[in-house]
């Protein structure tokens, strides 16, 4: 457990490991000592601890688990050493590993963990990279204890890192899917130009070029994760095109030698399946380095292993289907926590913060257009106050002129609601990355 969680603060902090850090048994201990809590917690199943306490740090409300009393002091100083009096290896592990879909037994129709099973929803702190705060008081403790002043790695001088990324799961069902919408609320005219679009064989959706047009303008390089199943998985889509067809093929390469990132869109089933994830990535013809799985498909007791055993760099699928925000309440990449061995696995996870369909969807957040900007703010606040990653899911649908969901005669559409947040985190100071990049980055030594 403790090696585990300071193998990640010591990734942002590499100078910490020249201090001595202390868990438990304080008693002739000099440096920093953190607290170790006297509980069982961790021999047990239970997907969730007691009710934690509160204390606020640098302007927030922070849980702290497995404990019970308030303290006066967060970190009390004495006699040379930094007393830390809450046991943030313990709650940092808790969160970090995802000890709480490990051991849950709520799953939703696709057997994802959900939601409204998190610690995250019950105590309500989504929206907030806990154990970055966690490990922001360690930091300061050490640099009260030592005198020092600890630099965090940074993104390529960014003050934090944004990655933009594209789940290709329709190129050619706007005409079907978008039209039947807009049937429904009576607006034909729309539905026409979508099927004589279809019958030009230029389907609405099938639009890389204008996704990549529009990284263009922002002057980024994005992710694109295609899918490399077409046929449905027990009544579930997966791509309504074939991406071995010479015309995706073609499409594949553009993007590869303009600089984007081509990566698996692992289809329904293979987030059990490392045989089924690896036949997908050579379907795909070019090299690939990382995936993320159709529908956020991840199952903790399998899913894990799958991605180690496939040898990909890294996946980032992790993100909650149904709100924005923090999964395992960190804001940088990680290492998943093998439960088995008990210790990492080799491969890391970019956190998925924001997806547009959990913005709109009608059984997710379903926001409007205008609404979006200012739900986000908060949380990209928090990613830039740690020079975390800011990693974004857009599907190509939703920068087409025909989104699945109709939108209101005044509203923005969503590629300039898109537009307007890669414009905000910009001036924010980021820096674009594929995630390749930036997983290279992560794991730069100084």
């Amino acid at each position: 457990m403790l090696e585990y969680v300071l193998s990640h603060f010591y990734s942002l902090y590499p100078q910490a490991k020249r201090y001595k850090i202390s868990y438990g048994n304080a008693a002739g201990e000099t440096g920093v000592v953190i607290k170790k809590y006297a509980g069982n917690f961790f021999e047990g199943q239970e997907p969730q601890p007691g009710q934690p306490v509160w204390y606020e740090w640098k302007g927030k409300r922070i849980p702290f688990f497995f404990e019970h009393d308030q303290v006066a002091e967060l970190v009390k100083y004495k006699d040379g050493v930094a007393y830390i009096q809450y046991d943030i290896v313990a709650a940092a592990f808790y969160l970090l590993s995802g000890w709480q879909e490990f051991h849950s037994q709520h799953h939703d129709q696709f057997g994802r963990f959900p939601y409204s099973a998190s610690v995250q929803s019950k105590y309500g702190f989504i929206g907030i990279p806990v154990v970055n705060y966690y490990f922001s008081i360690l930091k300061e403790a050490i640099e009260n204890c030592f005198d020092v002043k600890l630099k965090q790695k940074q993104w390529k001088d960014s003050a934090f890192a944004t990655c933009l990324t594209h789940d290709i799961d329709r190129l050619q069902s706007a005409w079907k899917v978008a039209g039947m919408q807009r049937l429904k609320q009576g607006r034909h005219l729309a539905v026409a130009r979508l099927c004589t679009k279809k019958l030009l064989k230029k389907d609405a959706w099938n639009n890389i070029p204008e996704v990549m047009a529009l990284a263009e303008k922002h002057q980024l390089k994005a992710t694109y994760f295609w899918m490399a199943q077409n046929q449905t998985y027990k009544g579930h889509p997966n791509a309504d095109y074939k991406v071995q067809e010479p015309l995706y093929q073609k499409t594949l390469q553009t993007l590869a030698e303009a600089g984007h990132e081509v990566a698996l869109h692992g289809s329904f089933g293979t987030c059990e399946s490392t045989d089924q994830l690896l036949e997908e990535a050579e379907r795909l013809q070019v090299p690939v380095s990382g995936n993320r799985f159709h529908y956020l498909q991840y199952k903790p007791k399998i899913t894990p292993t799958i991605v180690q055993q496939s040898q990909l760099a890294y996946d980032s699928t992790l993100g909650f289907a149904e709100q924005t925000g923090f999964r395992n309440s960190f804001c940088h990449p990680f290492f998943p926590y093998d439960f088995k061995n008990r210790k990492a696995f080799d491969f890391l996870e970019l956190p998925l913060i924001a997806m547009d369909v959990t913005l709109y969807g009608p059984n997710y957040m379903h926001l409007r257009p205008a609404e979006v900007l200012q739900l986000l703010r908060p949380i990209l606040r928090e990613v830039k106050e740690f020079g975390g990653l800011f990693t974004l899911l857009w599907h190509n649908e939703n920068i087409s002129d025909y989104p699945e969901y109709p939108l209101g005669p005044h509203e923005q559409n969503w590629r300039e609601v898109l537009e307007d947040l890669l414009d905000y985190v910009a001036d924010a100071g980021t820096g674009f990355l594929t995630c390749s990049e930036a997983v290279a980055a992560f794991k730069a030594k100084e």
